[in-house]
């Protein structure tokens, strides 16, 4: 008896495009099949918050109108990136006794079983947090039983003392509650919130590149989203304040030209590095009135791009640095994001990190790939492979759970599968 395919929606909402993908779950396959997509120019949202509501509704609306019409079905409910430098990080841990003797303290050592495992991640969410803020995920990084440390997954261990180091990101509720408002004005539901680099890193990473060690940087518009994952854990997660629309901004204020003709020029044109460029090859911009068109080097074009493309690269590399780990234990780097579509980013980033640089396509998905392969899409195809992995997804077709401890359930069997 085949199982009947689920459906699942994802809307990643950047600064420059909102873009809103309807799938099914392939039961057979594990991977979202595509159905629909709507992808729209932002308005209404600047670096991760909402700056006009009913702008931003009306995008959300018209990306998901879009995703419908061409999915054929309606949906109700999705998931939602966010980011911004609102958003917020630490690394704790928590501790919990497995037995215990009334006369001695610690009891006979015992399995460690899945309660023990809720409890434990339970108790590193008592972090004393401001009244305007809220925990947005919990990501374990290892556990510790009985001082033995570098455990992935404890289930039927004995030991008598549990431990675990986390992950922890907190967000702005002012700015979750803008941009629920919004999807409310949308008539959809939110079933939860992702961190943007946190959803990118399901669709371009490989397990083999979690557990070695990267830093993913996914280049936005608006801001730079930075996730660093070693030992298959997340030893950091950071937010640059701003992103590749300051290059085009410098293009436009340098040529003298409208911000869409910079953004397309840099798109066609561009290079992130200026040695690269063609010294003898020029590109046309359309001059006002009766004038004839400029002629405009494309080497000139390549000295307005580097300088900004590094501080970008720059800035994420500083925030890399406050990982709880040295960045020489990390063996590769990873761009993505519509920002890293500039020819020449994977040279310039290596020069910065001096380590080996790719540029991140999202993987494991199938419908529309011509479309959609592109690193301007790995968040919203990654919020569908997130919510994949809720184990309480298969519980309704409606509602679907965004529970902490499913999420720790599904990284602890994804990580025991990889190892093995």
């Amino acid at each position: 008896m085949k199982i009947r395919n689920r459906i699942i929606t994802g809307v990643d909402i950047g600064s420059s495009k909102t873009c809103a993908l309807i799938a099914e779950i392939d039961q057979e396959k594990n991977i979202p099949v595509i159905k629909g997509y709507g992808s729209v120019d932002s308005k209404g949202l600047k670096k991760g918050v909402v700056v006009n509501i009913e702008e931003l509704s009306r995008t959300i609306s018209q990306a998901i109108s879009d995703a419908e019409k061409m999915a054929g079905s309606n949906v109700s409910g999705c998931y939602v990136s966010i980011s911004g430098d609102h958003i917020r990080s630490m690394n704790t841990r928590g501790m919990i006794a497995i037995s215990r003797d009334a006369r001695t303290g610690m009891g006979e050592a015992r399995e460690i079983e899945q309660e023990d495992i809720e409890r434990v991640i339970e108790h590193t969410r008592s972090v004393p947090l401001p009244v305007d803020r809220q925990i947005l995920h919990v990501m374990p990084q290892e556990f510790i039983v009985d001082e033995q440390n570098g455990i992935k997954n404890p289930i039927n261990l004995l030991g008598r003392r549990l431990e675990v180091k986390v992950h922890l990101t907190t967000y702005s509720t002012t700015v979750a509650s803008n941009l629920s408002r919004c999807f409310k004005n949308a008539e959809l539901s939110i079933n939860g919130f992702i961190l943007q680099s946190l959803a990118s890193s399901h669709s371009v990473l490989t397990p083999s590149e979690k557990e070695l060690g990267t830093i993913l940087i996914d280049i936005g518009s608006g801001t730079v989203d930075v996730i660093v994952f070693k030992d298959g854990g997340i030893h950091h997660t950071g937010v640059v304040n701003f992103g590749a629309q300051t290059v085009t901004s410098d293009v436009a204020y340098l040529l003298r030209i409208p911000i869409d003709a910079a953004e397309k020029i840099k798109k066609s044109h561009g290079y992130a590095l200026a040695k690269q460029a063609d010294k003898e090859a020029f590109f046309k911009i359309e001059s006002m009135g009766n004038r004839p068109p400029r002629e405009v080097p494309i080497i000139k074009l390549a000295q307005f791009i580097e300088p900004r493309m590094e501080e970008i690269l720059r800035e994420a590399y500083m925030e890399a640095k406050k990982a709880d780990l040295p960045l020489i234990n990390i063996p590769s780097v990873v761009l993505t994001g519509g920002g890293a579509l500039i020819k020449g980013s994977e040279e310039l980033a290596e020069s910065i990190f001096n380590i080996p640089v790719r540029i991140g396509n999202p993987m494991g998905f199938s419908g529309f790939e011509e479309e959609l392969n592109n690193p301007g899409y790995a968040a919203a195809i990654g919020l569908l492979k997130y919510a994949m992995e809720d184990t309480n997804y298969h519980k309704s077709d409606h509602k679907i759970s965004q529970g902490w401890i499913s999420k720790t359930w599904g990284w602890i069997k994804n990580v025991t599968e990889n190892v093995m």
